[in-house]
């Protein structure tokens, strides 16, 4: 990890480009068949290109936490469209008006939509009914780091006598360890950055041994002297005592990007302070403080497992 030579907001060049271009809706695109009989498509009317079409639907997902419902374009075969489910406990379908409409019922699940003409030509739409997730992996072996407070909220600190110190003061300190998966249940996958939101997660180990649950909140909190939005994970540990930490998210925060098409995965870094660590008492001067930092790769958008 490069020296702190720059504020936390540029830490690193590392940053959350395109990280909230997540998809409202996971279509897969496929190429258009000159020959095709039904196509269905997103959006209001079909891009028919020069034997492709660029935005055609093969299939989709609907949120619990989130968009519960969708509409898709049909275009093509004969007119006279109607729609069934495989099962309608799950998902329900219409038409009106030549677009197909998916509601769901609150339950996880796939199902099979099919469209039919008039003539008996028909398309087949998957459709998998569940609860959308970000993933956050772990990639590198998180690390502390001392900084000093200043005008753009923390400058970090080049004594290497002091660092050194503060490493092996914290060496029992541990919480995320590289390989860590984190994985974020928003109560609204459409709002996931805003004050007072929030959410579920599970921390896990990269063979899938869950270390713990718990809850999430976005709040407020101070970090160098600076008033920044964070995430607070509250759990209870293996010793029945409630837990939590609040961890910071640069850059650019999460939820400053557009909610459209995905782009993913990328990487960003979480900061947590610990200078209140009693594992610092004595060790860390009162000028100084000392960041947890993890970076993470973070997988876009997808649907949690059924």
């Amino acid at each position: 990890m490069p020296g702190f030579n720059h504020t936390t907001e540029n830490m690193k060049t590392k940053t959350l480009l395109g990280f909230f271009l997540l998809s409202v809706m996971a279509f897969c695109v496929s190429a258009c068949q000159d020959d095709a009989e039904i196509i269905l498509f997103s959006g209001s009317e079909l891009v028919d290109e020069t034997g492709t079409c660029t935005n055609t639907v093969s299939s989709t997902v609907l949120y619990l936490n989130g968009w519960e419902a969708e509409n898709i374009g049909i275009a093509n075969g004969k007119g006279g469209y109607s729609a069934q489910s495989s099962d309608e406990t799950i998902v329900t379908a219409t038409v009106i008006d030549n677009r197909l409409w998916l509601s769901s019922h609150g339950k996880k699940g796939k199902v099979t939509v099919t469209v039919t003409d008039k003539d008996g030509n028909y398309v087949t739409l998957p459709v998998t009914v569940s609860y959308g997730v970000l993933t956050f992996m772990c990639v590198d072996q998180p690390e502390f780091q001392v900084s000093r407070p200043s005008e753009d909220m923390l400058s970090l600190d080049s004594e290497s006598e002091l660092q050194e110190k503060v490493n092996v003061a914290m060496a029992p300190y541990s919480f995320i360890n590289k390989g860590d998966i984190c994985i974020l249940r928003p109560d609204d996958v459409y709002h996931l950055s805003e004050e007072g939101t929030g959410g579920k997660f599970i921390y896990k180990t990269e063979d899938e041994q869950i270390l713990v649950e718990g809850t999430y909140q976005i709040e407020w909190a101070s970090l160098g002297g600076k008033q920044k939005k964070a995430f607070v994970f509250t759990y209870i540990d293996k010793n029945n005592v409630e837990q939590q930490h609040t961890f910071f998210n640069f850059s650019p925060y999460l939820g400053t990007q557009s909610s459209t098409r995905e782009r993913g995965p990328i990487t960003t870094a979480w900061l947590e302070e610990v200078s209140d660590s009693p594992y610092l008492e004595g060790v860390l001067p009162a000028d100084r403080t000392v960041v947890y930092w993890v970076d993470t790769m973070i997988s876009s958008l997808s649907a949690e497992d059924l």
